[in-house]
């Protein structure tokens, strides 16, 4: 429960910095063609990651968008066909400031991302695999990882997502 908490302290530090810090541009990606790199703002800007596998076999998704603020999470068991109704849902819309520090967070991060799969863990079958879609600017990257794999900006990206999303559900 403390490093739970520790964790949520170090995120809302992060969104602070986020909020109060100014954008700067990085070096294009490895390919060279850097679609986060000329966003200029946040309109259109949209960010999703789903989450799939684990010991639970759970199917999980988390998004937001930054202009009308909404955000859904929905978590159900992997499945084939008729999967039911998720275990756990909501949507909603996040306060304009929280909408801004995520994608502040989001974006920055997004930018140190230089791979679109960074591969899977070996003897990694119980980790969870993600898939990160960020949209700005009118471009899409998709990034794919797991557990054990996954960079660090892209945890930054997961971890401001999910808890902006907690934040707004309550």
């Amino acid at each position: 429960m403390r490093i739970q908490l520790d964790r949520l302290a170090g995120i809302a530090g992060l969104m602070i910095l986020a909020a109060c810090g100014t954008t700067t541009s990085a070096a294009p990606s490895a390919s060279g063609n850097d679609p986060l790199s000329d966003f200029g703002t946040f309109n259109g800007a949209r960010v999703e990651i789903l989450a799939q596998g684990g010991f639970a076999a759970l199917d999980v998704k988390d998004a937001a968008s930054h202009d009308d603020r909404s955000y859904v999470h929905v978590q159900r068991h992997i499945c084939a066909q008729n999967c039911g109704a998720p275990m756990d849902s909501s949507s909603g819309v996040m306060s304009a400031a929280a909408s801004d520090s995520l994608f502040n967070i989001v974006l920055e991060q997004a930018r140190l991302l230089d791979k679109t799969d960074y591969g899977v863990t070996k003897g990694g079958a119980d980790m969870m695999s993600y898939t990160l879609r960020v949209t700005a600017g009118g471009s899409t990257r998709t990034v794919t990882a797991d557990d054990g794999t996954m960079p660090d900006a892209m945890r930054r990206i997961v971890d401001g997502l999910r808890t902006s999303i907690a934040t707004a559900r309550h």
